[in-house]
C-alpha cells in the first residue's frame, strides 16, 4: 500500500507539472501572436479563433493518454499560420515533440522530429509574411529555419536523454530487485539447509530413541533401564529447541543471525557419541598430525560425519555399524564414512537437502565430495583442503592431541 501511495504522488505531481507547463506554453503562445487576425488577402477572422483553437490543442494534450493526438492538434493549429500573419502554437507544439519522445519508442520519435517540418515551414512563413519585406528575405528565412531547427532539436535530444535515464534507472533497478530476492532465497536455502544440519539430525536421533524405548517396555524392562534413555532423548530435544530458536532469531533479525556459531570438526566425539547413546555403532579410526583448519572448513568436516550418521540411522537399519576414518597430511584432510548396514527396515522419510546442501558447502570450502552404495551399505567421502598455519592466523588448532589410529566404539 504505501508503495502504491508513493507511485500515485509521483503520478499526481507529474500531471500537475504538466498543466504548470502548459499553461505557461498557452501564454506565450499567445504572446508571440499578438492578437494577430488579418488573413494576407486583407480579410479579418474571429478574434477568439486563435485563443479557442489553441486551447482545445492544449486540452487533447493534457487529456488523451495518446500523446500522438495532442501533437496532431498542433500540428493542425499551426496550419492557422498560412491564413493569419503570425506565429501560431509553435511552443505547444515543441511541449508536444517532447512528451512525444519522452514517453514513445525511437521510431514514433523520429516520426515526430520529421513531422516538426510542418510547424517550422509555417512559423518560418508566418515570420516573412509579417515583416513584409522583400531585401534580406533569405537570411531571414534561413534565420528562422535554423533557429527553429536548433529548438526542436534541443527538445528531442533532452527527451531523449530522460528517456534513456529513465530506463537506465529501471532496468538498474529491476536488477537490483533480483538480486535481492536472490540473496533472499539463498538466506532461505541456507537457513533449510541448517535446519537439516541440526535439527532434522537430533529429531532422527529423537525418533530412533524413542522406538527404542518403546521396544524396552514391550519387553517389560523395569524404569532403572528406561531412564537414562529418555534422560538423553530430553536433552537432545532441549538442544534442539535451541538450535530452532537460533535460526528463528535468524529470521528476525540479520544482526541475531550473526550470534550462533558454526560448530568445528574438534566436535565430531560428542556427534559420535550421541549417535552411540542412539543405539548406533560407531567406530572412528584417525591417521597423521591433525592441522589448522579454517572456521569455515571446520565446519564442512563437521557436517560430513554429521550426514553420514544421519543417514545411517535413517537407512541402516537395525545393527547398523559405521566406520569414520579420517586421514591427515600437510595440505589435504580426507574424510570418510562408511554404513554398513544392518536388519532392513522400512524407508525413512528424507527431506532431501542434506548431501544437496552438504556438496555445496564444501564445493565452496575448496573440496570435493563423493558418495555411493557399496556392497554392503553406502560410503561417504570428503576430501578438504588444509592451508599452513602462517597462512591462517584466524584459524582455529584442530586437535593436535588426538592419537593416531585412535578408535573410538
Amino acid at each position: 500500500m504505501q508503495v502504491l501511495s508513493m507511485v500515485a504522488g509521483m503520478l499526481k505531481r507529474r500531471h500537475v507539472l504538466r498543466v504548470v507547463a502548459a499553461l505557461l506554453a498557452f501564454v506565450f503562445d499567445l504572446f508571440l501572436w499578438q492578437g494577430a487576425v488579418t488573413t494576407p488577402g486583407g480579410m479579418e477572422m474571429p478574434m477568439w479563433l486563435i485563443p479557442a483553437a489553441l486551447a482545445g490543442a492544449y486540452a487533447v494534450l493534457l487529456t488523451q493518454r495518446r500523446i500522438w493526438l495532442g501533437f496532431t492538434a498542433f500540428l493542425l493549429v499551426s496550419l492557422l499560420g498560412l491564413a493569419i500573419s503570425s506565429i501560431v502554437g509553435i511552443v505547444g507544439s515543441y511541449m508536444a515533440l517532447f512528451l512525444m519522445v519522452r514517453h514513445s519508442s525511437t521510431k514514433v520519435a523520429n516520426t515526430a522530429l520529421a513531422g516538426m517540418i510542418l510547424p517550422i515551414s509555417v512559423a518560418t512563413y508566418s515570420s516573412v509574411t509579417y515583416e513584409g519585406q522583400s531585401e534580406g528575405l533569405l537570411v531571414l528565412m534561413s534565420w528562422n529555419i535554423g533557429f527553429y531547427a536548433a529548438v526542436t532539436l534541443l527538445c528531442y535530444f533532452a527527451a531523449r536523454t530522460l528517456r534513456r535515464t529513465e530506463n537506465r534507472l529501471t532496468t538498474e533497478r529491476s536488477w537490483a530487485e533480483a538480486a535481492l530476492e536472490e540473496a533472499r532465497a539463498g538466506e532461505r536455502l541456507r537457513i533449510s539447509r541448517d535446519l537439516h544440519d541440526s535439527v532434522a539430525h537430533s529429531m532422527t536421533a529423537v525418533v530412533l530413541q524413542v522406538a527404542g524405548v518403546r521396544a524396552i517396555l514391550q519387553k517389560g524392562a523395569e524404569f532403572e533401564k528406561v531412564d537414562p534413555v529418555l534422560a538423553d532423548i530430553q536433552v537432545t530435544a532441549e538442544q534442539s529447541m535451541r538450535e530452532l530458536h537460533r535460526l528463528l532469531g535468524m529470521l528476525r533479525s540479520e544482526e541475531e543471525s550473526q550470534i550462533g556459531q558454526s560448530h568445528t570438526f574438534e566436535e565430531i566425539a560428542s556427534l559420535i557419541s550421541s549417535a552411540q547413546d542412539s543405539g548406533l555403532d560407531v567406530v572412528l579410526t584417525s591417521n597423521g598430525e591433525a592441522q589448522m583448519l579454517d572456521p569455515s572448513i571446520s565446519h564442512a568436516g563437521y557436517r560430513v560425519v554429521q550426514e553420514g550418521l544421519a543417514n545411517a540411522m535413517k537407512h541402516g537399519g537395525e545393527g547398523c555399524r559405521v566406520e569414520i576414518s579420517t586421514r591427515w597430511t600437510a595440505t589435504q584432510l580426507a574424510i570418510s564414512v562408511t554404513s554398513i548396514s544392518g536388519v532392513g527396515k522400512r524407508p525413512a522419510v528424507s527431506g532431501g537437502f542434506g548431501l544437496l546442501g552438504l556438496r555445496e558447502r564444501i564445493g565452496v570450502a575448496g573440496g570435493s565430495l563423493s558418495h555411493g552404495p557399496t556392497p554392503g551399505g553406502y560410503l561417504l567421502k570428503a576430501s578438504l583442503p588444509v592451508d599452513a598455519p602462517e597462512e591462517l592466523p584466524g584459524a582455529v588448532q584442530r586437535g593436535t592431541n588426538t592419537p593416531t589410529a585412535k578408535e573410538v566404539s
